[in-house]
């Protein structure tokens, strides 16, 4: 396997000079970084090892993840979905020996400024206005859960395709009567989208949550059925209330979709509470696979929406350095007990 002194000496320079090829092109003449950049390419090197290069440059060893939502760290951490993503991205962390900051939105730009890291992950649409200091700090980085565009990095589940399937499980099933749960990324109370009323993406959450609704939307639309006849709750995925308040706007509903796996699991401990029985009466679906979705009486059937997966993803590419890379995992239904055949009364021939 070819090394940088390797590179260094096809190219007749110094290991300094290629070292800076790599790691500070602007401060190497454009003709004699070709120069660099064409032997590494006849030798086959892909640049410095991530963790050689941290420990021999003496930076901080650290990568720093801003979470996905409006959220501090004791909402960031007790979200067993976000602790997913972490564990991915821990993962790499402990295979090149680098540290993990969690630096939560309050921070914001201030953060990105001062964190003692040497690269980012960037969880929400919203930090791209605040990429520009990374930049200032030449700081690699990569967005996970939407698109930036081609010049920047991402990692990011096909959540359409993923909540697609999940739709179209339950119209399969017979069920024509919905009720939906949908995200609410900023501090605040569940907010009601009744039945009947037109909506914008916006009912929905972030980019990526509004790909969901979309996914539900291209299935239901195959069942003859109109998004915005479907009562929906935004909230945030421990807000209580909002199973409560779903279940009694949509009484008559035999299906719900949730965008959050803790409030699919809060959907079917209300549904018990009123006496009615899942998946008889209820089917319930929710999105991302966390340890409690199995654990449920009944276990609930949700999308696999790949999260540690996405970690691992995003850390590799943050270390790993390059041109831009970006990678859209596939995520799978997991049916389990919480789905069944819509109430006979209700089916559709």
């Amino acid at each position: 396997m070819a090394r940088l002194i390797d590179v260094a000496k096809a190219a007749g320079v110094s290991r300094s000079t290629a070292s800076n090829v790599f790691n500070n092109p602007e401060m190497v003449r454009p003709k004699l970084r070709q120069r660099v950049e064409k032997a590494a390419r006849e030798l086959g090197y892909d640049g410095p090892d991530p963790k050689g290069r941290l420990l021999r440059d003496g930076k901080f060893n650290a990568i720093a993840v801003m979470p996905p939502s409006q959220w501090g760290v004791v909402d960031s951490l007790r979200n067993p979905v976000f602790d997913l993503f972490l564990l991915g991205v821990g993962e790499v962390c402990d295979e090149i020996g680098a540290n993990l900051v969690l630096v939560p939105d309050k921070a914001g730009n201030h953060g990105i400024k001062t964190a003692l890291v040497d690269g980012f992950i960037f969880g929400r649409v919203e930090h791209l206005a605040e990429i520009e200091p990374a930049l200032l700090r030449r700081l690699p980085f990569a967005v996970a859960d939407f698109d930036p565009g081609p010049n920047i990095s991402s990692v990011r589940t096909d959540v359409r395709a993923g909540c697609y399937a999940a739709a179209k499980h339950l119209t399969e099933l017979g069920h024509r009567r919905f009720g939906i749960v949908s995200f609410l990324r900023s501090p605040g109370p569940a907010r009601l989208h009744p039945a009947g009323q037109s909506r914008d993406l916006h009912a929905a959450g972030n980019p990526s949550d509004q790909e969901k609704l979309q996914g539900y939307t291209d299935a239901l639309a195959e069942a003859g059925l109109d998004i915005d006849d479907v009562p929906m709750i935004q909230a945030d995925p421990w807000d209580l209330d909002a199973a409560r308040m779903l279940l009694d706007e949509a009484p008559e509903a035999t299906a719900i979709l949730s965008m959050s796996v803790m409030q699919g699991i809060a959907v079917i401990d209300e549904a018990r509470r009123r006496g009615r029985s899942v998946p008889g009466d209820l089917s319930v679906v929710g999105y991302n696979d966390i340890p409690d979705a199995e654990r449920s009486d009944p276990p609930l059937t949700t999308v696999d929406g790949m999260v540690a997966q996405k970690g691992r993803v995003a850390a590799q590419i943050v270390f790993g350095g390059g041109p831009p890379r970006h990678e859209i995992l596939q995520p799978q239904l997991i049916m389990r007990a919480s789905t069944g055949p819509a109430p006979s009364s209700l089916e559709v021939d």
